[in-house]
């Protein structure tokens, strides 16, 4: 059996336990980056930049690509 790979929070670089409380927000070049560490996220919600799992194939994205409208 393998390992899961562990998920950082974005706001704050800490290791996200529960990823059901993830709150997903869309990838923008503006967005800042915590330098991921090995504590435990205290955020409430922890913050991920990207597109939530298991939403779809890549054809059914509704977000157009290049600037935003």
């Amino acid at each position: 059996m393998g390992t899961m790979s562990q998920i950082h929070c974005h706001f704050c670089g800490g290791i996200i336990q529960d990823a059901t409380k993830i709150e997903y927000r869309p990838p923008r070049a503006s967005a800042q980056f915590a330098m991921p560490h090995t504590a435990p996220c205290t955020c409430a919600p922890p913050v991920v930049y990207e597109h939530p799992p298991v939403l779809g194939g890549p054809d059914d994205d509704q977000t157009p690509d290049g600037e935003a409208a």
